[in-house]
């Protein structure tokens, strides 16, 4: 991805994503949404955190689900592509998620030390996840 000034971050947290319908409209949500107008580029990031035995698994039901919407983006004349990102429930990073990383310019140590905190979190997440997993939905 070429450097620019006007990229435009998007992120499913504390509110639904809402895909930019300037490029396309959709009720797909995935968790990042990139893109520059200036360069007509869009990327999906799409996470998964699944056991380590199913990396590949998700990685492909994640890059089939958004196949569709990367190439409607494409028609509609956006430098479109999906980015599925798997990071295994016990900590281990799939390969993807070093690839997306160089993707999107972060390298040497800044790429590894991402890395390393992006599995730290989602193994801690797990493990919350596992504690709770009696609790009722509503309980906080």
């Amino acid at each position: 991805m070429p450097a620019g000034v006007d990229w435009q971050l998007l992120v499913d947290l504390e509110q639904q994503l809402k895909f930019p319908n300037h490029i396309v409209t959709t009720t797909l949500r995935p968790d990042v949404v990139l893109f520059s107008e200036a360069s007509s580029q869009v990327v999906l990031l799409e996470l998964t955190v699944p056991w380590e035995d199913r990396l590949e698994e998700a990685f492909e039901r994640k890059l089939a689900k958004y196949e569709g919407l990367v190439s409607e983006c494409r028609q509609a004349g956006w430098r479109a592509r999906c980015l599925p990102i798997e990071v295994g429930c016990r900590g281990f990073a799939a390969r993807s998620l070093s690839r997306a990383f160089s993707l999107l310019g972060i390298d040497g140590v800044r790429r590894r030390r991402a890395i390393h905190n992006t599995t730290e979190v989602a193994e801690k997440a797990s493990r919350w996840l596992w504690l709770k997993r009696g609790d009722p939905w509503g309980a906080k």
